[in-house]
């Protein structure tokens, strides 16, 4: 079986497997973990979240002949809205870019490579069982279908545009020398642009040599020996972490009497010990020093009363960024005002297992690569992947699809990637790009968000 006949056997299970019953307009794109309160009923929850008992009902089967039990969790399936900064600068839109700039499409045929491990060796085709089994979990086979699927999206909004999008597959097996004979047996100066492979050993092995063909790392961005021709769709942390300075620092000029707190890992030394210089009196709580837990008698002694307390998570670990906020949920008061910030950019905040409704009672601000939205093309987005996969797309398809739509509508219009570097910053679903040359160091994105939850919103400030 050849790599393509394989990888659409697998994509078709894949649509097959997931094909269970679902709404058939879609009133929500992330899924949240909601402890319930006493005397909380479905219909009460469902008005709290402004969504359907049907859709609650869709995700926890167990609840249609049980009643809610108090403290028990369910997963509710939240709208999350993005509402503008009223001052954000204009941002050029991809699917109108050619009306807007009177650009027209230069460049109607692109090929592109796909590098990818989705260890198809290792997969018993004619195990069902091992397959659902495969297909269920997290895994790298997983990821690389999940992403495949997002180019193909892509690929099909450029078909719109009469450009046509010729892709390669190849199967890296997680292998180096896998990585290593790919490159030497297959003629790669031959595309226009050349997709992974997605671990860093291999993109670096792959890369040892560098190409006249530009080469993006898709997931991975730290440890990655750049060349000229590498691309890199993530903005670096260093701007991102500047850029959350310039707002802390406004807003100490803007507010009275804050009393600050805090809470970083080793990893975070250099955002904590800038805090510090504008913070000289904060209170610190090394999570090194306190095997990453933090005591809720420390910081209820720490924080002021009749102050605003400035608390700084300053740590990536999903496990602690749930606790902390639980934790000070429960210290809000109406003597006890708490603002939650965060100098570290992090997808993890994006995560079922930690509450919106905590974020937003927090005022949480932090930057991220990409912003959660629910705009009609995100909606037409979701139908259209249900339609063709039998599920809706995670985080890795969307961000394909964001990504390589972008990408390849910018080779269309200026013929090389570099030519379209001039076009500017433009603007997908979740994700806006704005890239620049940096020599020897490649093509980066320098765009990213600075958001804000407030109650179960989330604000985009100006960037």
């Amino acid at each position: 079986m050849g790599m393509k006949s394989a990888l659409f056997f697998i994509t078709f299970f894949f649509t097959s497997f997931f094909c269970i019953a679902q709404s058939d307009n879609i009133e929500f794109d992330s899924l949240v973990n909601y402890q319930v309160k006493k005397k909380e009923t479905l219909y009460s929850i469902s008005k709290k979240f402004n969504v359907q008992i049907d859709d609650i009902l869709l995700f926890n089967s167990e609840l249609k002949n049980n009643k809610l039990k108090k403290n028990s969790i369910i997963i509710v399936p939240l709208k999350k809205k993005i509402v503008p900064d009223l001052n954000l600068k204009k941002i050029i839109n991809t699917d109108s870019i050619l009306e807007v700039n009177d650009l027209k499409v230069k460049k109607d045929y692109i090929k592109i490579a796909y590098l990818a491990p989705f260890k198809l060796k290792s997969i018993e085709i004619d195990s069902v069982d091992r397959v659902k089994t495969l297909l269920k979990e997290v895994n790298l086979t997983t990821i690389s279908i999940n992403f495949y699927n997002g180019i193909l999206l892509a690929i099909n909004e450029l078909n719109k545009k009469k450009v046509n999008v010729d892709i390669d597959v190849f199967d890296t097996e997680n292998s180096t020398n896998k990585v290593l004979s790919l490159r030497n047996n297959n003629d790669f100066e031959n595309y226009d642009l050349i997709i992974g492979p997605l671990i860093k050993r291999n993109f670096n092995a792959f890369n040892q040599k560098e190409l006249k063909t530009n080469s993006l790392s898709p997931l991975v961005y730290d440890g990655i020996n750049l060349k000229s021709n590498t691309v890199i769709p993530e903005a670096n942390n260093s701007l991102k972490r500047d850029k959350m300075f310039q707002i802390i620092d406004s807003l100490i000029l803007d507010t009275n009497d804050q009393c600050a707190l805090i809470i970083s890992d080793s990893l975070n030394k250099y955002s904590r010990d800038k805090l510090i210089e504008r913070f000289p009196l904060a209170e610190i709580i090394d999570l090194n020093k306190t095997n990453n837990s933090v005591d809720p008698k420390i910081t209820d002694s720490l924080m002021g009363v009749n102050k605003v307390n400035w608390v700084f998570l300053e740590t990536k670990k999903p496990n602690l960024i749930s606790s902390v906020t639980s934790l000070l949920n429960s210290q809000i008061s109406a003597e006890r005002k708490i603002k939650l910030f965060s100098t570290v950019s992090n997808e993890n905040y994006d995560n079922p297992n930690i509450s919106y409704e905590k974020l937003g009672n927090l005022s949480f601000m932090y930057p991220s690569n990409s912003a959660p939205k629910n705009s009609e093309d995100f909606i037409e987005f979701q139908n259209i992947y249900y339609d063709k996969f039998g599920k809706y797309p995670d985080k890795i398809a969307i961000n394909s699809y964001d990504l390589i739509k972008d990408l390849l509508y910018r080779i269309s219009v200026s013929k090389s990637l570099k030519k379209s570097l001039e076009i500017g910053e433009t603007k997908s679903i979740q994700n806006n790009f704005n890239y620049v040359l940096e020599g020897e160091n490649g093509i980066k994105n320098v765009s990213f968000f600075i958001l804000t939850h407030k109650d179960f919103d989330i604000i985009e400030q100006e960037n």
